[in-house]
């Protein structure tokens, strides 16, 4: 869901001229610059310029179906509030309800018991692969060929991190890979090495303190001087990897690449009963598949597409290419089964418990836990004393992605994306170059800023001035 959203509903005006469009949202207002796709002028390009305009209004409702989907099983979607601590609230249930809502419509709001879940799931996700694979992808093919220019701008620092994700068999191997890539070089991975720096940022560490903390040992201490800390520029601390303070990016780039550089790839299927395949939307005959396929096989094909190598996957380009792929490879392994078997809706267990008490510790404990949030690598960790939680720190993908740079550790991966790339003479093609860079990254600003109070109370309040520094402070008693 969130990447055909990022594709069509974040990313899509960066390269469409809409003006000719009614004058009303989300066509106005806007940038637009000399060389957008002039959608409905009656040209060639304006002809594709249209296309990607009727598909935008069309995945609105793909973004429906997801939703739905989701909602299928969780009772709520989006922002869904099914999952608690040892499990979830939703029960997956042989006999309940008796008689599902009223509505033949498959993509209907539930609950349904679990024969009909399945089956309105699987219905779902026929038409969502579909889409993928004759709208999404080959959309991304569209844009990559009338910009090609974008497979070496917004390059970065060239070091990917992923955290894994996807279990799929007992032995948890992942269908996403954990580990790390330099410039398509794979490494291994331990969360012990990350350390976060905050001399770039609106924060301050202790005296005594290293200059680099690991989350176990993070510190959130606002500096609220007026902004005039010296060297500091953003509310985002600045993730760093081992001694050498790697800077790294998260999101589907780094999860692609990695994947694609493992021996131990999970296979996905890519026939689509009742649907559309891949190989039929590249030109194949009805009914044909690209079979079970691995994510080199997956990327290369989509490479080879845009006459382009692996390497130019460090790119704006790339990204969206990135997240469009992994789009169809998860889709097609919870469809289709991976390496095989069953699609992983068939493995969930009715009428099985939703919950498993863990009780709190009395002694102190710490703890982490690591995944994939749509935008990259998620990291929580937790120190627990006398039952309560004495320290929760979170690392999430944009504190990684736009991190600033501090005391000689390297830009944060889209500020290093900026640099060296052609962004144009006129103000608003440097508006539309640095939006069609950035985007990419799919920036979520308040997941990265951490500013809290143990009390709940405020005691701050004031306003952030154009240049990102805090201005006109009210102190709270």
């Amino acid at each position: 869901m969130s990447h055909v959203t990022h594709l069509y509903h974040l990313s899509a005006l960066d390269f469409i001229n809409t003006s000719t469009f009614p004058g009303m949202a989300p066509w106005l207002p806007s940038y637009t610059a000399s060389d957008m796709l002039p959608a409905g002028n009656g040209t060639a390009l304006g002809n594709l310029g249209s296309t990607l305009v009727v598909h935008y209004v069309e995945a609105l409702a793909v973004r429906r179906k997801l939703h739905t989907a989701g909602a299928l099983f969780s009772g709520k979607q989006p922002n869904q509030v099914a999952l608690v601590p040892g499990g979830v609230t939703t029960l997956f249930s042989s006999t309940y309800p008796l008689t599902p809502q009223s509505g033949t419509d498959y993509d209907m709001y539930g609950p349904y018991n679990a024969a009909d879940t399945v089956s309105k799931f699987k219905s779902l996700m026929t038409d969502i692969r579909t889409f993928i694979n004759t709208k999404y992808i080959p959309d991304v093919v569209t844009v990559a060929n009338a910009y090609p220019a974008y497979w070496s701008q917004g390059v970065g620092c060239m070091n990917l991190l992923a955290y894994g994700d996807y279990p799929v068999d007992t032995t948890g191997r992942l269908a996403i890979k954990r580990g790390r890539v330099s410039t398509l070089t794979y490494s291994t991975f331990d969360q012990g090495e990350i350390r976060e720096y905050v001399a770039g940022s609106y924060y301050n560490y202790g005296i005594l303190d290293p200059t680099g903390l690991h989350p176990f040992d993070g510190k959130t201490t606002p500096n609220m001087n007026d902004g005039a800390k010296t060297g500091g520029y953003s509310w985002i601390k600045s993730p760093r990897y081992g001694t050498s303070a790697t800077v790294y990016e998260v999101g589907p780039l780094a999860r692609m690449v990695n994947t694609y550089l493992s021996s131990t790839q999970v296979s996905a299927n890519d026939a689509v009963t009742g649907g559309t395949s891949l190989a039929e939307a590249l030109g194949g005959a009805p009914g044909s598949s690209l079979g079970y396929y691995s994510v080199t096989a997956l990327v290369d094909t989509a490479l080879s597409l845009v006459s382009q190598t692996p390497a130019n996957l460090y790119s704006a380009l790339g990204r969206h290419a990135a997240r469009a792929l992994e789009a169809k490879y998860i889709a097609d392994l919870m469809a289709g089964g991976s390496d095989g078997g069953n699609a992983w809706v068939d493995d969930l267990v009715a009428d099985a418990s939703c919950y498993t008490y863990k009780r709190i510790p009395k002694q102190i404990s710490t703890g982490y836990g690591l995944t994939e949030a749509p935008r990259g690598a998620l990291g929580h960790w937790i120190k627990i004393e006398g039952r309560k939680v004495a320290k929760y720190q979170c690392v999430v993908p944009s504190t990684w992605n736009f991190s600033p740079t501090s005391d000689g550790i390297d830009a944060g991966p889209v500020e290093q994306s900026l640099e060296g790339s052609t962004i144009g003479a006129d103000p608003t093609s440097q508006v539309i170059n640095i939006l069609r860079i950035v985007h990419p990254f799919d920036c979520c600003i308040a997941c990265a800023v951490h500013v809290v109070s143990p009390e709940g109370k405020e005691k701050l309040k004031f306003a952030i001035g154009p240049d990102g520094r805090p201005t006109n402070i009210e102190v709270k008693e």
